[in-house]
Protein backbone atom coordinates (compact mmCIF):
# COMPACT_ATOMS: atom_id res chain seq x y z
CA UNK A 1 0.00 0.00 0.00
CA UNK A 2 1.26 3.33 -0.55
CA UNK A 3 2.84 5.19 1.73
CA UNK A 4 1.35 8.35 3.71
CA UNK A 5 2.81 11.59 0.71
CA UNK A 6 2.92 14.50 1.79
CA UNK A 7 0.44 17.16 1.52
CA UNK A 8 3.31 19.37 -0.23
CA UNK A 9 3.39 16.38 -2.12
CA UNK A 10 -0.02 15.55 -3.52
CA UNK A 11 -0.35 19.71 -4.06
CA UNK A 12 2.52 19.73 -6.68
CA UNK A 13 0.76 17.36 -8.84
CA UNK A 14 -1.55 19.53 -9.19
CA UNK A 15 0.10 22.46 -10.27
CA UNK A 16 0.57 23.62 -13.72
CA UNK A 17 3.83 23.14 -14.78
CA UNK A 18 4.68 20.37 -12.44
CA UNK A 19 7.55 17.73 -14.43
CA UNK A 20 6.20 14.45 -13.57
CA UNK A 21 8.63 11.65 -14.73
CA UNK A 22 8.21 7.76 -14.42
CA UNK A 23 11.70 5.70 -14.93
CA UNK A 24 11.07 1.96 -15.97
CA UNK A 25 13.55 -0.77 -16.75
CA UNK A 26 13.60 -2.97 -19.31
CA UNK A 27 13.88 -7.20 -19.37
CA UNK A 28 17.69 -5.84 -19.36
CA UNK A 29 17.88 -3.66 -17.12
CA UNK A 30 17.93 -0.85 -19.55
CA UNK A 31 16.33 2.47 -17.90
CA UNK A 32 13.32 4.55 -19.55
CA UNK A 33 12.24 7.91 -18.64
CA UNK A 34 9.31 9.26 -19.70
CA UNK A 35 7.94 12.65 -18.76
CA UNK A 36 3.84 12.55 -18.14
CA UNK A 37 1.39 14.76 -17.50
CA UNK A 38 -1.13 12.57 -16.34
CA UNK A 39 0.50 11.48 -12.97
CA UNK A 40 -2.19 12.82 -10.41
CA UNK A 41 -3.39 11.31 -6.69
CA UNK A 42 -6.52 9.18 -7.03
CA UNK A 43 -9.01 9.61 -3.88
CA UNK A 44 -7.60 6.16 -2.34
CA UNK A 45 -4.06 7.85 -1.89
CA UNK A 46 -2.48 5.76 -5.13
CA UNK A 47 -0.98 7.25 -7.68
CA UNK A 48 -2.38 7.02 -11.12
CA UNK A 49 -0.86 6.95 -14.13
CA UNK A 50 -2.60 6.92 -17.93
CA UNK A 51 -0.79 5.71 -20.32
CA UNK A 52 -2.64 5.84 -24.13
CA UNK A 53 -0.35 3.60 -25.99
CA UNK A 54 -0.66 0.23 -25.69
CA UNK A 55 3.04 -1.04 -26.86
CA UNK A 56 5.05 2.24 -25.56
CA UNK A 57 8.65 1.53 -23.64
CA UNK A 58 6.63 2.72 -20.29
CA UNK A 59 3.57 0.39 -20.75
CA UNK A 60 5.42 -2.83 -21.52
CA UNK A 61 7.46 -2.13 -18.67
CA UNK A 62 5.18 -1.58 -15.87
CA UNK A 63 3.28 -4.89 -17.16
CA UNK A 64 6.75 -6.33 -16.79
CA UNK A 65 7.41 -4.71 -13.39
CA UNK A 66 3.51 -5.83 -12.21
CA UNK A 67 4.59 -9.54 -13.21
CA UNK A 68 8.15 -9.43 -11.45
CA UNK A 69 7.35 -7.44 -8.92
CA UNK A 70 9.90 -4.62 -9.61
CA UNK A 71 10.38 -1.18 -8.97
CA UNK A 72 10.14 1.90 -11.12
CA UNK A 73 10.67 5.41 -9.34
CA UNK A 74 8.27 8.54 -9.79
CA UNK A 75 10.01 11.93 -10.00
CA UNK A 76 8.10 15.37 -9.51
CA UNK A 77 9.24 18.51 -9.51
CA UNK A 78 7.10 21.83 -8.85
CA UNK A 79 9.20 25.22 -9.39
CA UNK A 80 12.65 25.60 -8.62
CA UNK A 81 12.63 24.05 -5.05
CA UNK A 82 10.20 21.40 -4.41
CA UNK A 83 11.47 17.92 -5.51
CA UNK A 84 10.26 14.69 -4.66
CA UNK A 85 11.38 11.03 -5.99
CA UNK A 86 9.97 7.89 -5.06
CA UNK A 87 10.40 4.35 -5.32
CA UNK A 88 6.90 2.74 -6.56
CA UNK A 89 5.54 -0.68 -7.25
CA UNK A 90 2.56 -0.74 -10.01
CA UNK A 91 -0.43 -1.77 -8.06
CA UNK A 92 -2.81 -2.54 -10.74
CA UNK A 93 -3.71 -2.03 -14.74
CA UNK A 94 -7.27 -1.28 -15.09
CA UNK A 95 -8.59 -1.81 -19.14
CA UNK A 96 -11.93 -2.09 -19.15
CA UNK A 97 -14.56 -1.45 -16.75
CA UNK A 98 -16.96 1.94 -15.32
CA UNK A 99 -13.41 3.33 -14.20
CA UNK A 100 -11.72 2.74 -17.74
CA UNK A 101 -14.66 3.90 -19.60
CA UNK A 102 -15.27 7.06 -17.90
CA UNK A 103 -11.68 8.50 -18.36
CA UNK A 104 -11.56 7.05 -21.74
CA UNK A 105 -13.88 8.90 -22.74
CA UNK A 106 -12.78 11.75 -20.73
CA UNK A 107 -9.41 11.69 -23.44
CA UNK A 108 -11.25 11.19 -26.21
CA UNK A 109 -13.07 14.43 -25.30
CA UNK A 110 -9.76 16.28 -25.08
CA UNK A 111 -8.10 14.73 -28.20
CA UNK A 112 -10.17 12.34 -30.50
CA UNK A 113 -6.55 10.70 -31.34
CA UNK A 114 -5.84 9.86 -27.64
CA UNK A 115 -7.28 6.49 -26.95
CA UNK A 116 -6.62 5.27 -23.03
CA UNK A 117 -4.62 1.94 -23.13
CA UNK A 118 -4.46 1.54 -19.40
CA UNK A 119 -5.03 3.19 -16.33
CA UNK A 120 -2.55 2.38 -14.02
CA UNK A 121 -2.28 2.62 -10.32
CA UNK A 122 1.37 2.61 -8.58
CA UNK A 123 1.91 2.58 -4.83
CA UNK A 124 4.43 4.74 -3.55
CA UNK A 125 6.89 2.62 -1.16
CA UNK A 126 9.45 4.95 -0.48
CA UNK A 127 9.11 8.63 -0.93
CA UNK A 128 12.08 11.42 -0.69
CA UNK A 129 12.25 14.82 -0.49
CA UNK A 130 15.00 16.06 -2.91
CA UNK A 131 14.73 19.55 -2.45
CA UNK A 132 18.38 20.71 -2.73
CA UNK A 133 18.72 22.21 0.70
CA UNK A 134 16.65 19.14 2.06
CA UNK A 135 19.32 16.44 0.31
CA UNK A 136 22.22 18.34 1.54
CA UNK A 137 21.05 17.72 5.07
CA UNK A 138 20.18 14.38 4.62
CA UNK A 139 23.45 13.31 2.98
CA UNK A 140 25.46 15.23 5.17
CA UNK A 141 23.77 13.73 8.53
CA UNK A 142 26.01 11.56 10.61
CA UNK A 143 29.17 12.66 8.34
CA UNK A 144 32.41 14.02 9.40
CA UNK A 145 32.70 17.78 7.23
CA UNK A 146 34.70 17.43 4.23
CA UNK A 147 36.69 20.91 3.17
CA UNK A 148 38.62 21.63 0.36
CA UNK A 149 42.10 22.81 0.99
CA UNK A 150 41.21 25.61 -1.08
CA UNK A 151 38.66 26.49 0.71
CA UNK A 152 40.42 26.47 4.64
CA UNK A 153 43.12 29.04 2.29
CA UNK A 154 40.65 31.35 1.58
CA UNK A 155 39.51 31.16 5.17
Amino acid sequence: MTKSLTKQFTDALGLPGTVKIIATTDENGTIHLEENDSIHIDKDGRVVLFELNEYSRTNRNLVRSIWFGSQVTIYVRAGQHYQFQAAAKPYKAIISGPRFETEYRKQLEKNSDNALSTIWLIDIAEPSDEDPDARRERENRGRQPLIHLDRIARA
